[in-house]
């Protein structure tokens, strides 16, 4: 019981807590007739039931109805002398405009209303670069537990990377706000999977309002709450078919928890939605950043919270104020094999991240809405090593630095906390019917603060090499970021045209030790002054972003997009040992002049509707990235106390050359039979895989340097299949099925040793999900079971130079996981 009072008790003060949204909203538009003689009715009501929006038909019939927050709506239709009508389940998407022609029937005698039941476009009209929508019913029925899984099942995605790019290349937004790590660049929140309403994951280009990404973005819409009392419970264990790769820890199952309650508090327009969850202990193969694959081990400290809460308040039919918090805190071990031996010698890790926002969102008139946005993003981290220099030595095994540690303390300490402060404000005016005009700016101020101690092994053939690195990393800055942006959708008979221009600035608000680069002794050294600096200049860049969407017949289109998309480097990159630490070995020197790195993308695409309920897309892209992030070594060359140290510093080195293909084909959601086949091609290469290619070149004498190489995430194929079938609130299954073919790795070949050269093997898995539906007592209750790699593969995830999965200790980090089910039993109130 110690451990959930010890991970509930964040839950029970934050439910106390109520804070900000940031709506992402999308837009109605259409046109309403007379059925008889196709006239227009001018004056017709359209409103959105149960939501203060709406808007009246002009002369020719037309209507547009702006800022309506994504989800699924039933939309009234009125006017004298006409039939009613209301159309159930309208789907409006972030961003994007729904279009619904309505035809009305004249009458003399009031009669009842007419009811349709709406169906989303299987071609979203105005989506002028690759969008894959994730709907909150989809959500429900995959047999995934995060939304990073859901990225990762994506067309385009492949060994955890967006289109061939680096992970640390996605933005991930709530609700509007990013929730990423600024100084390292991972993701710092995650939500209770119930409190998700909708999902795009843009892997093509995007408009020019999303900035400080380069490979996809990741937009997440949580729900709120609504008029009528909501409430749903969830309780779940999951097992592990094998043994954790030590004795001394049971193999107890995870247990998961998730509730969520909404409604209205006094006053109809005040609504409220809280939802949290729990996960405890905490062993399961976590995904602390995207695409990386963690072991955490279990002990009586570990779990997993998420809450998010919010509050919308409606004081009048033009206003809407929104407040939003969003939580997160992890407590773990992190799995070491060479600590095998000596688990205790590891450290204790927590995360702890917290935003507060909110919103205010006028609407001036039918045509034109206004958007002021504020946040507070917080995020602490700690590692509870060793850090003194007099600690006690770790010992080895048979005194073998590369076998298992069997005595002392992990060395590494860490105290990592950084504050985002971001200002946004965004304009959308409905200027004509063909052009929608959207303008924004945002401020980011950053408060940085980072204090770590470690010692790195250091896996080299060189005898004359150091063994290890240690270093100190201590450092405060205070950078500020921001950018403004205006675009324009221009929409003529279809046709549909998003033109935009960003532009993004970032002031490091730091200076850098004045290096200069000296001929001593036919080598190339460094003269490093520790007086003299020289302060970071501001970085700028300009973003243009075209996409054009061609309608080709009433059940074809085809669009294309090219725009130019940057990064800003890591502050980890640009401050790290800032007071020019040596230590012992190489260590890290600052250099906040990073350029920003840069890519220059292209895709086409043909989509064609089949039949009735049946899509397919067929796309191809192409990537130029430049500037990406590595590092030079280097020695230093003048005398004095730094004299025959090392450093190494990072610098825009690297480049990048990916294209490739997708093929998808989608069943509409809502059918006896649903789901996606999808198949993606892709070649990606380049001069760096990682920001320390060149320091393992240095530190490996026998690896060849190549100008271009296949990049460790170069997966050529890559094959998703979901398929769902169910019967409506009594039964479903929904089969996850993906096949990758292997990806690259370094074979050891003496002198002639080139960067991934050799290739492991291909991997694939079958995941499961049953449910049965219930009422008892008015209360739907739902059972399910999730059977993870139902036919228990043995994934490889990585080799070493021979080949060997594991290496030569067998590090069980090495395979992916197998067999796992889950039980569980949902009840909604």
């Amino acid at each position: 019981m110690f451990r959930f009072r010890f991970c509930l008790t964040p839950v029970f003060v934050l439910i106390l807590i109520h804070h900000s949204y940031s709506g992402v909203t999308g837009t109605l538009a259409g046109r309403v007739t007379d059925k008889t003689t196709g006239k227009s009715l001018a004056g017709a009501n359209i409103t959105i039931m149960n939501t203060y929006l709406g808007a009246a038909a002009d002369l020719d019939g037309f209507f547009l109805i702006n800022n309506i927050p994504g989800g699924k709506y039933d939309v009234n239709v009125r006017m004298i002398g006409y039939n009613s009508i209301i159309q159930e389940d309208v789907v409006i998407l972030m961003d994007l405009r729904t279009t619904i022609e309505f035809e009305l029937e004249p009458t003399i005698l009031e009669l009842e209303q007419v009811v349709i039941q709406a169906e989303s476009p299987m071609i979203q009209k105005d989506v002028t670069a690759t969008t894959h929508f994730i709907t909150n019913q989809e959500l429900e029925h995959l047999p995934v537990q995060s939304f990073q899984e859901i990225v990762e099942i994506q067309p385009g995605v492949a060994a955890g990377h967006i289109r061939g790019g680096r992970n640390n290349e996605i933005l991930y937004l709530v609700d509007g706000f990013p929730v990423q790590e600024a100084i390292e660049g991972k993701v710092g929140s995650e939500l209770p999977i119930s409190s998700i309403i909708d999902m795009t994951v843009q892997t093509g280009g995007f408009n020019a309002e999303y900035g400080n990404a380069m490979s996809g973005v990741i937009n997440i819409l949580t729900r709120e709450g609504t008029d009528k009392f909501d409430a749903n419970g969830q309780i779940s264990a999951i097992r592990y078919s094998y043994q954790n790769p030590f004795s001394d820890h049971s193999n107890e199952p995870d247990y998961i928890s998730e509730f969520n309650i909404g409604g209205a508090i006094g006053p109809q327009h005040l609504k409220y939605f809280l939802s949290a969850d729990a996960r405890v202990p905490n062993t399961q193969w976590k995904r602390e950043d995207f695409g990386q694959r963690l072991l955490i081990f279990n002990n009586d400290k570990s779990c997993n919270t998420n809450i998010n809460g919010k509050l919308t308040y409606h004081p009048g039919k033009s206003w809407k104020l929104t407040l939003q918090g969003l939580f997160s805190y992890w407590r773990w071990n992190e799995y070491d094999n060479r600590w095998k031996f000596n688990l205790a010698g590891l450290p204790d890790r927590s995360k702890k991240s917290y935003r507060t926002s909110m919103t205010a969102v006028h609407t001036i008139t039918p045509q034109m809405f206004y958007e002021i946005r504020f946040s507070r993003y917080n995020v602490l981290k700690s590692i509870a090593g060793e850090s003194s220099r007099n600690q006690a030595p770790i010992v080895y095994m048979n005194n073998d630095p590369q076998s298992w540690v069997i005595a002392g303390d992990y060395p590494w300490w860490l105290d990592h906390e950084e504050i985002h402060n971001t200002f946004k404000f965004d304009l959308t005016s409905q200027l004509t019917h063909f052009h929608q005009i959207k303008a924004g700016a945002e401020i980011v101020h950053y408060d940085l603060n980072k204090k770590s101690v470690q010692r790195v092994t250091v896996d080299n053939t060189d005898l004359n090499f150091p063994q290890y690195i240690s270093y100190v990393v201590d450092y405060n800055y205070q950078p500020i970021m921001g950018a403004v942006y205006i675009q324009d959708k221009i929409d003529y008979d279809g046709l549909i045209a998003n033109i935009g221009l960003r532009y993004d600035f970032l002031d490091p608000r730091a200076e850098r030790p004045a290096l200069e680069e000296a001929l001593e002794n036919e080598q190339d050294g460094w003269i490093i002054s520790s007086t003299k600096t020289v302060k970071a200049s501001v970085k700028r860049q300009l973003s243009p972003r075209l996409g054009i969407a061609y309608p080709m017949g009433e059940n074809r289109e085809l669009h294309v997009n090219f725009g130019y998309f940057f990064q800003m480097p890591l502050f980890d990159y640009l401050y790290k040992n800032a007071n020019i630490n040596p230590l012992e070995g190489f260590a890290p020197l600052k250099y906040p002049d990073l350029k920003p790195s840069r890519s220059v993308s292209f895709e086409i695409s043909y989509k064609h509707q089949l039949n009735e309920n049946t899509l397919l897309d067929a796309t191809a892209f192409k990537k130029e990235v430049s500037n990406l992030i590595d590092n030079n070594t280097y020695v230093v060359g003048n005398s004095g106390a730094l004299s025959g140290t090392g450093y190494y510093n990072y610098v825009n080195a690297e480049i990048a050359d990916i294209h490739g293909t997708e093929l998808y084909i989608k069943r509409r959601v809502g059918q006896l039979i649903s789901g996606k086949i999808s198949y993606t091609f892709m070649v990606a290469q380049g001069s760096g895989a990682t920001r320390t290619d060149k320091f393992e070149w240095l530190t490996k004498t026998t690896r060849l340097r190549v100008n271009e190489y296949y990049l460790s995430w170069d997966q050529r194929h890559t094959l998703v299949l979901n398929l769902d079938v169910r019967r409506a609130n009594k039964w479903g299954i929904n089969l996850l099925w993906t096949w990758n073919s292997p990806l690259p790795y370094t074979k050891f070949e003496g002198d002639r040793t080139i960067p991934n050269s050799g290739r492991m093997t291909a991997t694939s898995s079958l995941d499961v999900r049953l449910n049965r539906d219930w009422q008892i007592y008015q209360f739907p209750i739902t059972a399910f079971a999730e059977f993870l790699n139902v036919f228990n593969n043995k994934n490889v995830l990585w080799v070493d130079s021979r080949g060997v999965p594991g290496g030569s200790l067998a590090d069980p980090s090495a395979w992916d996981q197998r067999f796992r089910f889950r039980l569980g039993l949902n009840i909604n109130f």
